[in-house]
């Protein structure tokens, strides 16, 4: 599932996006960001099907021009506090039933994200690292 979860942060990240769910629709994948996001928010779906629907919405997005929107960029950034030691870094993480990898490293005074797939706030964590 890493693969899958790490391709529905990026879903879910441009869900942020206000204008995600009109450049679906022109590109005729509504249906399938509707079924995305019912797999998301319930458990015991099929891990196979979710997939699928994953590559079609990035096909139908990269046909209308916008190109692909879970697929992964492979990019390395040091996480902020892991200069020595084991420090503990406070963020936050998905909140849904099939969780994404998303996590967003913030101060612990700041209020929660918000996931757009489940619309509920991130779940806090320590990460030790």
């Amino acid at each position: 599932m890493g693969d899958a979860a790490e391709r529905i942060r990026r879903l879910c990240t441009a869900m942020e996006d206000g204008e995600f769910h009109s450049l679906a629709d022109e590109a005729g994948a509504g249906d399938v960001v509707a079924r995305l996001l019912t797999a998301i928010r319930e458990a015991g779906g099929d891990p196979s099907a979710l997939v699928k629907d994953l590559d079609t919405l990035d096909e139908a997005m990269a046909t209308l021009g916008v190109g692909p929107v879970t697929r992964p960029e492979r990019a390395y950034r040091a996480l902020p506090g892991t200069g020595r030691g084991h420090p503990v870094v406070h963020a936050w993480t998905c909140p849904a039933a099939v969780p994404c990898d998303r996590v967003e490293v913030a101060a612990r005074d700041a209020g929660p994200p918000r996931c757009a797939a489940t619309d509920r706030p991130l779940t806090s964590v320590r990460v030790r690292t």
